[in-house]
């Protein structure tokens, strides 16, 4: 099949569908976990469930697509890409991830990390390698995976093959997946954090037209925030002044040169659309 032949749900079935999937997730991770309180060390458990989570996103888009006889293929963006654009879109993450670093210094002053947060924190610290293998595992590879597929795949391309507008495509999948990651809606900075993400992923979407963009670039940043387990470090980075200047100013040239080289791409346009089912093979334009 032509990778530029892509199927798209209606509006209202792509609102639905996130909803039951982001149920799916949330709600039966969280009926497992009160399980697992009554295991003695649920440790191991618990990243499996989280793990499991992430899964159990995909059972409803699995069902309606097997009912429709829809291939996930069909509905995943695929555009070729070049290798050049593979590489910009490594240095704009890259930028994005210095950027970060510098934004939480600046905020932490402002801003303490709430008391929740820094027991998630400790939990990943004293884990032990078998936990932190899966924690990486579910955030690097299973989260952008299924994330991307539903909200940049489904949700932001049904969106924009409907509406034929980028702003609404690109800001409701946002907002629907910060309200998605919960933890975050109740710490003002990761919350920015994950909202600027989220608005890069949608950019890059609309700028490649392939979804492996969005996943790798969203795998990079969750993997980035597991370096200091993978490569334990003395050093504490409180502020700006720990992270220098050269830290500083290799992060902006890089985010500039990332967003400057997409910044000139047209956006990508797939040459057929049609609806879920399809409405007498009908091309949408």
């Amino acid at each position: 099949m032509s990778r530029n032949r892509l199927f798209i749900f209606t509006t209202r079935e792509a609102y639905l569908l996130a909803g039951a999937s982001m149920f799916m997730g949330l709600s039966l991770s969280l009926v497992l976990q009160g399980l697992s309180a009554r295991v003695t060390h649920p440790v191991n458990l618990d990243r499996l469930i989280m793990l499991a989570g992430e899964l159990l996103i995909l059972l409803p888009p699995w069902l309606i697509l097997r009912q429709r006889k829809i291939a996930y293929s069909q509905v995943i963006p695929r555009q070729p890409i070049t290798p050049q654009t593979g590489i910009m879109a490594l240095v704009l993450v890259a930028g994005a991830i210095g950027m970060t670093a510098v934004f939480e210094a600046l905020m932490l002053p402002y801003f303490p990390m709430p008391d929740f947060m820094q027991q998630m924190q400790a939990d990943l610290e004293t884990g032990s390698t078998w936990d932190t293998g899966i924690l990486i595992v579910t955030a690097v590879l299973a989260a952008p995976l299924v994330e991307e597929f539903l909200f940049r795949g489904i949700l932001q391309n049904s969106l924009y093959y409907r509406y034929g507008s980028l702003l609404p495509a690109m800001v409701i999948p946002t907002v629907i997946f910060s309200l998605f990651h919960v933890a975050y809606l109740f710490y003002l900075p990761a919350l920015l954090e994950l909202m600027a993400l989220a608005l890069m992923l949608a950019w890059l979407m609309v700028k490649t037209g392939n979804l492996l963009i969005p996943i790798m670039v969203h795998g990079l940043f969750n993997l980035s925030a597991f370096i200091d387990l993978v490569i334990p470090s003395d050093d504490e980075l409180a502020s700006v002044a720990d992270l220098g200047w050269p830290w500083i100013i290799v992060s902006i040239l890089l985010l500039a040169v990332g967003w400057f080289y997409f910044r000139h791409v047209p956006a990508v346009v797939s040459e057929e659309v049609y609806l879920i089912p399809p409405l007498q093979d009908e091309e949408l334009g």
